[in-house]
């Protein structure tokens, strides 16, 4: 609780902002109710210079203007003749502007409607003027011109007096929780995060990212980035905020978000298309924002056509070389999905199309680089087997990255039983420890027990559980998750299906809405479920090879990690020795 500030802050804030800024932040040093300052926002086309949130008072809208007396030539109710000869909006008139933008930008949600079409809390628009006392407001006549209701005048002398009440003028008006977040997504459409459109989603676990979340996707410094986390933590949330974060502040931008596998891409594809309406209603232009996957945009990029004789050499090593040789700078950023899939050359060929921008870092130096954000976490490379080498890439991560501790969707028992299974080969202990921290600073929105249930027998068993679960205990078939080792497998188990439930089956690598989806272990990434079964476990072995043994307990990891609320875990026999019968003596 408290005052949530975002972003905490902005090197263009201009003196007067930032002095307005610490006010607001001593004020609120100890409320503990629910508050949100948001730094120089937007509403469709206007830019206020923040937007304040408070549980109990309702919403205000500061204008901030570091002017003085001397500073103003002529002044009427609609413009101001400036001493540098420019000629301004009177501020006035512009916060007027915004309570009425505002007004009716909160009145597209229901919920912030009370039965007479009003908006259920109070809203306020302030006029701040951090250098101007009012004194000399009154001596000079300009009060007859600044007397614009309903916003208000707070000059330098009251600033610095003022309290939380005199900013709301004086009035309470209670504001619910599910009506802030109404508020923060329609201010911010990118925050949203439950996902109707898309069925594999996570069932309402969290509608909005919360503060942390949308205070790092807005404060992540420009050039390159990489967020890692376990999963469940946000991450492709995250770097889609990011991407519609940018395109807002920069509507000439041009975006890349690059993934590996179609499924993940789809998925950000139906979230992009959910937020579509949305997003243009705020001016945001979501078109100059394009996802593909790496080997697609390798091939535009090459501009070559795949031989008929094509090998997985030539996919990963030649294309990407081809690639890396034509490219042009062509985006103003590049965001990677699951980076610790790409290989160091598709890593160069990102680099290669990002242009370079100058900008202003948080030390306030004026600094150029690439704007490359990577997010992924490395236990769940399944592709590729070795570390990147930044250095050599070119890129320097000191200080340029962030862990995400929390999760939203998987529960403490399935990500301590998959970091657990993880940890009994002596390399991936390794990597978890030096890539995660300890399970107790892990923090997770879903403390679930008895989350993890063992099947063993036949397809058949698998069969009637889902029976069960969709005619017995209210579950749809899109709530469920059925991942098999390979394509043959999938389809075995789709003929075993209740002809019925069978009717609202895929066997798929892209996700497709309103159904149950059948898919392999390395299909699932991007993929998620409240119930996910993991089918033929007891086919997981030891390797002798060790890279072909890590290999096989990531993917097993990334299954065991798809599930918000329930696991199954399937095997023909636990009796032999197996991954499987690993899993059920941990839990046992």
């Amino acid at each position: 609780m408290g005052l949530h500030i975002i972003p905490n802050d902005l090197p263009s804030s201009t003196p007067g902002e930032r002095k307005v800024l610490e006010k607001v932040r001593s004020l609120y040093k100890d409320v503990q109710r629910e508050a949100y300052l948001y730094i120089q926002p937007r509403i469709r086309h206007l830019e206020p210079d923040f937007i304040l949130i408070d549980s109990q008072r309702g919403v205000t809208i500061f204008e901030v203007k570091d002017w003085e007396l001397s500073y103003i030539n002529r002044a009427d109710r609609r413009k101001i003749d400036l001493a540098d000869g420019k000629q301004v909006d009177n501020p006035f008139c512009k916060a007027n502007l915004y309570h009425t933008a505002a007004q009716r930008l909160f009145r597209l949600h229901d919920i912030l409607k009370n039965e007479r079409n009003e908006l259920k809390f109070k809203l306020h628009t302030n006029v701040i003027f951090p250098y101007l006392h009012s004194n000399k407001i009154e001596e000079s006549g300009l009060d007859q011109v600044f007397n614009q209701p309903p916003a208000q005048c707070i000059s330098s002398d009251m600033l610095s007096t003022v309290n939380i009440n005199q900013l709301f003028k004086n009035e309470f008006s209670f504001v619910e929780e599910d009506e802030i977040i109404a508020i923060r997504t329609l201010l911010f459409p990118e925050i949203k995060v439950s996902c109707s459109d898309n069925q594999i989603s996570t069932k309402e676990l969290i509608t909005a990212l919360d503060a942390e979340q949308e205070r790092f996707a807005k404060r992540v410094p420009y050039g390159h980035y990489m967020v890692t986390g376990v999963p469940g933590s946000g991450k492709t949330v995250l770097l889609l905020a990011r991407a519609i974060h940018l395109v807002r502040e920069h509507p000439e931008w041009k975006v890349k978000i690059l993934t590996y596998n179609r499924s993940l891409k789809t998925k950000i594809e139906n979230k992009l298309n959910s937020l579509a309406a949305d997003l243009a209603f705020m001016n945001v232009r979501l078109e100059n924002i394009d996802v593909s996957t790496f080997h697609k945009f390798a091939l535009d990029t090459a501009s070559i056509c795949v031989p008929q004789k094509n090998t997985v050499k030539w996919w990963n090593e030649e294309l990407p070389e081809v690639a890396i040789q034509r490219a042009q700078s062509s985006y103003d950023a590049v965001l990677v999905d699951e980076y610790q899939d790409f290989l160091d050359d598709w890593i160069r060929l990102c680099v290669k199309s990002c242009k370079e921008h100058t900008y202003v870092n948080n030390q306030k130096e004026t600094v150029t680089g690439i704007n490359l954000f990577l997010a992924g976490d490395r236990l769940q490379s399944i592709y590729n087997n070795s570390d990147h080498s930044w250095k050599s890439l070119g890129i320097d991560m000191r200080g340029r990255s962030s862990l995400l501790k929390k999760s939203y969707r998987a529960g403490s028992q399935h990500i301590d039983l998959a970091l657990n299974f993880l940890k009994q080969e002596k390399k991936l202990e390794e990597e978890v420890n030096k890539f995660y921290c300890p399970m107790s600073e892990l923090s997770f929105e879903n403390e679930m027990k008895d989350g993890v249930s063992f099947i063993e027998g036949s397809y058949e068993d698998i069969s009637n559980k889902v029976y069960e679960l969709i005619k017995r205990k209210g579950y749809k078939p899109e709530d469920i998750l059925i991942l098999c080792r390979e394509g043959k497998d999938c389809e075995n188990i789709q003929k075993k299906l209740n002809r019925e439930i069978r009717q609202k089956v895929k066997v798929t690598k892209n996700i497709t809405e309103g159904h149950l989806i059948i898919t392999t272990y390395h299909s699932s990434k991007g993929l998620e479920a409240p119930i996910v079964f993991l089918v033929d476990v007891d086919k997981f072995e030891r390797m002798e090879l060790e890279q072909n043994d890590i290999k096989l307990r990531k993917l097993l990891y990334v299954g065991m990690t798809r599930s918000s609320e329930h696991l199954y875990i399937h095997a023909g026999s636990y009796d032999k020795p197996s991954f499987g019968q690993v899993l059920r003596n941990q839990i046992s």
